[in-house]
């Protein structure tokens, strides 16, 4: 049931801007990394290390989510994978060596997971997929904003410094939290439970029940995790290896994020007439051109429509979960969606990477395509099952 009301836009205030903070640690780390590598003595290879201790540690919390759904609400759960990344961020400051820093990565890895797992699975409950695309609008703009302040704080003091800023800026969020917990401004499962009761005297729904469905459902997302992920990390590499300049390169994952930023208040907007399934086509399709393009001519037009075409699936798939499935599997279900976005990030990039290294650094945009078509293709099964019961 979606309940996304005039009433409801203070809460979906707080949402918008405590899910910035969600985009914290993949901003604040591309640019941590240079002063960690250097203080550390660490070298390229820990990075991957540490890609796959955040990566485990966030898809352990989308796939606990329903168990801890058990025993406190999706935003209390919000709440603490909010104050377990805070902690993290501070341990990481305080890291003394490698050992200790990939232990505190790990733990603010589970409170990203467990943030963006229960909130995801909330918004696909009681919002839209005009809201879900806008959340996520504001995790680019944490995703944005974060290596900025980290950046800052290396050039006047050190990454130590700015893990402590970035922090504080987490302790200011979990206040606001804890304000809207006690104005009881979040809409509860038991509020809306009467209402649905209601309705389904008038309609009742058919949801797809059948345990293959959700494997398709969570094989969407560990290939939407790979394919994102994996593009704008390895795309510098292979421009640079055609020739382009590395600080021309570098524009790449910009314009890449500023695209996806972009795209997802687009695509929000468009929601309000669009339905789910049309967006996630119509992202796939300018997804696919975009890497054609950036694999034909290498311009930067193609790493923008890739960012844009990619913007709206994740949010978008995360909302639709709830057309095709039963409200009590929701919350479950999100959390393995979110976990296996992680895991596709962790197992396709390790994939790719060892393509590329053994086989041709060009392979990664036919490997990116293919990405892609395997979303679509997993979407368009489970659109053709959910017409089929119609």
């Amino acid at each position: 049931m979606k309940t996304a009301t005039k009433s409801s836009m203070g809460l979906l205030a707080v949402i918008l801007i405590s899910y910035a903070v969600v985009g914290f640690p993949d901003g604040s780390f591309t640019m941590s990394w240079l002063g960690i590598e250097e203080d550390l003595y660490l070298t390229l290879a820990h990075s991957g290390y540490i890609l796959v201790g955040y990566s485990v540690a966030y898809t352990l919390a989308g796939v606990i989510l329903s168990w801890l759904n058990r025993f406190m609400k999706l935003q209390t759960v919000y709440f603490w994978g909010l104050v377990v990344m805070g902690l993290g961020f501070i341990g990481l400051a305080l890291s003394p060596n490698f050992a200790v820093l990939l232990a505190f990565i790990a733990i603010y890895g589970f409170g990203t997971g467990a943030m963006a797992a229960s909130m995801n699975s909330y918004m696909a409950k009681h919002f839209t997929a005009r809201h879900n695309n806008w959340m996520h609008c504001f995790w680019g703009g944490g995703a944005t904003l974060s290596p900025l302040i980290m950046s800052h704080m290396m050039a006047v003091l050190s990454w130590r410094a700015g893990y402590y800023v970035i922090a504080s800026i987490v302790g200011v969020v979990a206040i606001i939290l804890l304000i809207s917990m006690y104005k009881r401004v979040w809409i509860n499962d038991e509020d809306v439970t009467i209402q649905e009761k209601a309705e389904s005297t008038v309609t009742k729904k058919r949801y797809l029940t059948k345990k293959w469905h959700q494997v398709v459902e969570v094989l969407t997302f560990f290939f939407l995790g790979g394919t994102d992920y994996t593009l704008v990390f390895f795309t510098v590499d292979v421009l640079v290896g055609r020739g382009l300049r590395p600080e021309a390169a570098a524009l790449f994952p910009a314009v890449y994020y500023a695209c996806m930023t972009a795209g997802r208040m687009f695509f929000g907007w468009v929601a309000k007439w669009v339905k789910e399934v049309p967006i996630i086509r119509i992202g796939c399709g300018i997804a696919l051109a975009g890497v054609g393009i950036l694999y034909i001519t290498g311009n930067i037009v193609g790493m923008a429509m890739t960012g844009f075409g990619l913007a709206p699936l994740l949010p978008t798939l995360v909302s639709d979960t709830s057309n095709r499935f039963t409200p009590r599997v929701i919350s479950k279900l999100v959390g393995y969606e979110l976990a296996a976005f992680g895991a596709g990030i962790a197992v396709l990039f390790f994939m790719t990477s060892q393509i590329l290294e053994y086989v041709s650094l060009e392979a990664l945009f036919p490997i990116g395509l293919a990405f892609i078509v395997l979303v679509f293709i997993c979407n368009e099964v489970l659109v053709r099952a959910v017409n089929s019961k119609d």
